[in-house]
């Protein structure tokens, strides 16, 4: 049986990789969503375009592949309609991102915006006036224990740190770098145990405004926090309350609300927030891991196997 897949146009290599890794699948290329939306009548699947109309013009389409980790883009009311399998790229990016936390927190513990400043000053600032911290024994909290947040604590773990979680699905194995999950909703409860906040859960209606300013009360004025998730996730007015207030000692922000931040928004001007462009995702490996995906999936959709890293519709994520 044959099957076709619209994909964006990914060069000849990567088309001619897929071709051989799935011959059962047509992948039909477009350039743009115009064109996929011409090619949506006759297609199976779909990688990357996924909007309204294109699956109103897709009468058979069954599977559709996200490029990214978090889907709360997608047209999840649809899909859940019409019973069409979601998959995203969990997992691709993980070690990238847990690369990003690690990379904040290091960099607040050793005072390196502060010795960077000085650097371009060309001032020789005294180790007493800015002693580096100890990471050993401080706790990291991981808001999510995912793929990214499992990576993250084995991170953590190698440089002598306690870590605590917090997970929806307390049912799944707890890993040796834990010390202790908690639910989903007992975020409030363990906030003032943190040195380190990580955010790594999904951007859903429920975790909007995770953090505002009643998290923000709860945490140590000693306390950083860190997201490479989704910037809705943390109230932007609320943590910029908090700074100003002193509620907590800084912030490493991949992701900000808005974004692209405004060049002329007052975070950038905050000297203990780290902001860096969404780019926690981004490594030489992330092209070929995200191919290795769509061709594992793709193999296992013309088989008729269940496929990874499928999305919870009910749940968005």
């Amino acid at each position: 049986m044959s099957y076709k897949m619209i994909v964006p146009d990914l060069g000849e290599d990567t088309l001619s990789r897929l071709r051989t890794a799935v011959p059962e699948m047509t992948f039909l290329v477009a350039q743009n969503k115009e064109e996929a939306l011409t090619l949506a009548p006759e297609v199976d699947a779909i990688y990357t375009f996924c909007t309204p109309e294109l699956l109103a013009a897709a009468p058979n389409l069954k599977w559709v592949q996200a490029l990214s980790a978090g889907v709360e883009r997608y047209p999840f009311d649809e899909l859940e309609k019409r019973g069409i399998i979601f998959t995203n790229a969990s997992g691709v990016y993980g070690a990238h991102l847990a690369d990003h936390l690690m990379a904040f927190i290091l960099a607040f513990s050793r005072q390196l915006p502060v010795l960077f400043q000085a650097q371009q000053a060309h001032d020789w600032k005294s180790r007493k006036t800015y002693p580096p911290g100890d990471l050993r024994g401080q706790t990291l909290l991981i808001d999510g224990l995912g793929g990214t947040g499992q990576d993250l604590a084995q991170r953590a773990k190698g440089f002598d740190m306690r870590v605590i979680a917090t997970r929806r699905h307390l049912d799944r194995p707890k890993p040796d770098t834990v010390e202790a999950v908690y639910a989903h909703d007992q975020l409030r409860n363990v906030l003032p145990e943190a040195d380190w906040v990580a955010v790594c859960v999904p951007l859903t209606d429920e975790t909007r405004d995770r953090y505002h300013n009643a998290e923000f009360a709860l945490m140590k004025n000693t306390a950083y926090i860190t997201n490479i998730a989704r910037g809705k996730i943390i109230n932007t007015d609320a943590l910029m309350n908090a700074l100003d207030n002193k509620q907590i000692a800084g912030a490493g922000l991949d992701v900000t609300d808005p974004e692209p931040l405004p060049t002329d928004h007052p975070l950038w001007d905050y000297e203990n927030v780290i902001i860096t462009p969404h780019a926690s995702g981004h490594s030489p490996n992330a092209d070929e891991n995200i191919l290795n995906l769509i061709c594992e999936n793709a193999q296992r959709f013309v088989k008729g196997k269940p496929l990874k890293n499928q999305v919870h519709l009910n749940l968005r994520y």
